[in-house]
This record gives structure tokens, sequence and C-alpha cells, in this order.
């Protein structure tokens, strides 16, 4: 092969590498990031981060390097998003949950039985409902690249199986730091109280707490069932994970660059899905393989939780807005029907 051959078939392969943005590298400056996450690398969140961080470095010819730091490396999920909103930090995914004094309609999430599936919790989080919460985080400097794929949480603990709702009183168990979340537990008889996620492991390792609820994935990736040895199948609330990155940092980038994120973004959303969705049945089994004694609440225990919980969280639905729930649940309705 001549060396103009091989110079022309380079190029027409660097044209094909970016034909799924249509942009030019020229178009992109030189820049430099961090990616930061609270889980192992293994977690589909932390797969899809380094295939985003991949993706934007292949569309800008080299140009723009992305740092993928796991385990809270940067600090809690608190400090995190402070970073992106003082542009210290460029990108996160993770819990938006630290932002509930600043966005109060993010507190929906942890409505228990909200969705059935995870493709109802997608149509609402990709909808009018996502685009809502994206615009009151862009307004406290946060914009919002895709809702992820944390799962349905289940219970676990160390003390002893939860064959009955009755099992679980008593029961010192690390929840979300979200009232609403306390409370609808504190109403079916645990004992719940909030904690960092960068202190969890070690307060159940030291039996600080008894136990957690967390979907299984993150769990198996986290190596809980070193330190928990009973799982309840409670799917009580499903959990997104905001993919976002910092306003001052995506304000500073082109509309070429931003379209070419745009699409690396909506990509790395599909692929971490479908990860997490082919990865659930496995890290059930594997906690199984790793000695955790497995239950399932019968359908009389759910009922009894969704009859006790409506009234020690409807204050906090009244300070989420009556007009945001009313938005949320037409929605799901909407995903419903079209179902059918």
């Amino acid at each position: 092969m001549t060396l103009n051959r091989l110079l022309a078939t380079l190029a027409v392969t660097a044209a094909a590498a970016l034909a799924t943005t249509g942009v030019n590298a020229q178009e992109f400056k030189e820049r430099t990031a961090r990616f930061g996450h609270g889980m192992a690398d293994t977690h589909p969140a932390g797969q899809a981060a380094k295939r985003f961080a991949a993706d934007m470095e292949k569309a800008s010819g080299g140009k723009m390097k992305i740092s993928v730091i796991a385990n809270q490396a940067l600090g809690p999920d608190p400090q995190m998003l402070a970073g992106l909103q003082g542009g210290v930090q460029q990108f996160y995914t993770g819990s938006a949950l630290a932002m509930l004094g600043q966005v109060k309609e993010l507190g929906f999430q942890d409505v228990p039985f909200l969705f059935n599936t995870e493709a109802e919790a997608h149509a609402v989080f990709d909808g009018p409902v996502g685009d809502h919460l994206n615009a009151k985080l862009a307004a406290v400097g946060i914009h919002v690249l895709g809702w992820w794929e944390n799962g349905f949480r289940h219970i676990t603990n160390s003390k002893r199986p939860i064959n009955t709702l009755d099992d679980l009183k008593g029961l010192k168990l690390r929840t979300q730091p979200n009232p609403l979340t306390l409370d609808a537990f504190k109403a079916i008889g645990a004992n719940a109280s909030p904690l960092p996620w960068s202190e969890l492991f070690v307060a159940l390792e030291t039996k600080a707490f008894d136990g957690q609820e967390n979907p299984v994935v993150l769990m198996y990736t986290q190596r809980f069932y070193e330190v928990q040895k009973y799982m309840t199948l409670s799917g009580h609330v499903y959990s997104p994970l905001i993919f976002a990155v910092s306003k001052k940092y995506w304000d500073s980038l082109s509309p070429a660059e931003q379209k070419a994120m745009n699409d690396a973004a909506r990509s790395a959303t599909e692929f971490q899905r479908k990860t997490t969705a082919a990865e659930a049945g496995s890290a059930l089994q594997g906690m199984k393989d790793k000695g955790v004694q497995v239950t399932q609440f019968s359908q009389a225990d759910l009922q009894a939780i969704r009859d006790r919980v409506p009234p020690a969280i409807e204050p906090h639905l009244a300070k989420i807005g009556p007009e945001f729930m009313g938005l949320v649940r037409s929605e799901i309705a909407k995903v419903r029907g079209a179902a059918k």
C-alpha cells in the first residue's frame, strides 16, 4: 500500500468513527474532565461512564479526555453534586437526592410502588416529568444528560429472615436521605435512618445498622453479601441514577461539541439500561451463591405496605406539589394505557 493510499484509508476510518455524531474533530477544543461516581467500575453505571468517556474521546479525535473515577474517590454524592454546581467536577452519575433541598420534585422518586416496571419508569423520566426535573436542575447549575437505571430496591439485613411484615419491626435500616422514605419505613415498623453511602458498608460490617435497601446489582457489585445474610425481594421503590454534567462546563462547549455529547449520552444511556437489566438476574443468583438467604413478601404483606404508607407520606407529597404529582401519575397512566 502506498503512503497516499494509507493516508486516505486512515482518513476514511476516522470519518466513519465520527459518523455517529456528524461532528468534525476539528470543531473540538483540547479539554480534560473528571467523571466521578460512587459505584464500582464493574457496575453497569461504571461501565457506561467508561463507554461515554471513550466515545467522547473518539468523537473529538482524542481532544476531549474524560477520567472516570469510581467508588466515591472524589467524595460522597453531595460533595460531587456540589462540585458540578461549582464547576470543579465535570460529570457525575449517582443519586440526585442530595439536591432535594434545591429541587423538591426529586422526592417523588421514593414514593413506594409508584412504578410497576422499568419500562414505565424510563418513559416517565424520558418524558415531560424528566423535562421538568431537568429544567429545575439546570437552574441550579446541573445539566442532565440522561436518567440511568439503578433498579427496584430490595431489603437486606444481618439479623433474621423477613418472611412477614412483622419481621421488619425494630430492624435498624439505612435508607436514602429522603424524609419521605424515612416516614414510609417507619410506617411499616422499621427503625429507619439515613447514612451516607460511603459509610454504609462499614456500618453494616460493625452492626451499627442491621440492614439497608438497594437494587440487587448495586448490592452485588459492592459485595454486600459479605456483611448481610438475608434479602427480601420487596421491589418497594424504583431508583434512577442521574447522569449529568456541570452546567458551567456544558455552557463552555460549542454547539458542535454539545451535539456530540448528546449523541454519546444517548448511546451510553441505552447501554447502561440494557446492561443493568441483563445483569439483574445474575446478580441475584450471585447473592444466593454467596450464601444470602432470599425470601419474598406475600401479596398480603405487600398490600399491607400499600395500605399503611400513604397516610405517612401524604405531607411529603403535598410539599412536592399536587400539580407535579398529577403530571407523574398522568404520565404513568399514559404508559399503562399504551401497553394494553
